[in-house]
């Protein structure tokens, strides 16, 4: 059971001891995921005693709760900043504006650093073997992002309802998920033959693909059932 208490450092050492148990969390947790990280093998990443995880963060569970909260608010805030100033131009941008724009913000800050990668480790092993409380995950992060984007696209795009505009929006960060997987994965593996590896050439496919399935799903919203094929209504 964890300790139901952090402490607040008081002292450059104490800030300092704490940062190192967070960075080697973060980097731990993601590389091996949560039951085969120890506190020892943390402590011993990060120079100090095993004791430390408690004093600072009031055990394991709590530490990988503040693991993805130290990463997950940087990056979401910076997100959300960059979908307001989209949306703050005069005048209002276009759906392909939008897309690219859209893909920008996900995928610039998870490519071509650790931390970026370690991030998606991170999610994706939380995703699969769940270790955070409830709804943190969605609440905290998935959703302030979903619900900007959907409203932004409502501004920017043809007719869609509610339902629709957010499958479209879910739809966008599937892809950009899967394609930041796959890059990494083909970089690793020295396979730039498979998909392009520069990151304007795949933006530019995301925004013709996805434009094309936005318009598609907004004509298919709209497109009524003839009447000699409608359900006849007992009278």
């Amino acid at each position: 059971m964890d300790a139901p208490a952090k402490h607040e450092c008081k002292t450059q050492e104490c800030e300092d001891t704490r940062d190192r148990i967070l960075a080697a969390a973060q980097k731990l947790f993601a590389a091996k995921g949560f039951d085969s990280t120890s506190v020892r093998d943390m402590t011993s990443e990060a120079g100090c005693n095993v004791a430390s995880v408690n004093y600072h963060f009031g055990g394991k569970d709590n530490l990988y709760l503040e693991t993805f909260r130290s990463m997950l608010t940087v990056l979401r805030d910076r997100r959300l900043e960059m979908m307001d100033e989209l949306m703050a131009r005069v005048p209002t941008p276009s759906l392909e504006e939008f897309v690219e724009t859209f893909a920008v913000i996900m995928i610039e800050p998870l490519v071509g650093d650790s931390r970026g990668r370690m991030f998606l480790n991170l999610v994706s092993r939380e995703m699969i073997a769940p270790r955070l409380p409830n709804g943190v995950l969605v609440e905290e992060f998935f959703e302030p992002m979903m619900e900007r984007a959907t409203a932004a696209l409502a501004r920017v795009g043809p007719s869609l309802d509610e339902v629709s505009a957010r499958m479209c929006v879910m739809s966008l960060v599937g892809q950009l998920l899967h394609a930041l997987r796959a890059y990494h994965l083909l970089a690793d593996l020295g396979r730039s033959d498979v998909l392009p590896m520069v990151h304007s050439d795949q933006i530019a496919h995301f925004v013709r693909f996805s434009v094309g399935g936005i318009r598609a799903c907004a004509e298919f919203d709209v497109v009524e059932i003839p009447e000699e094929v409608a359900p006849a209504v007992i009278t």
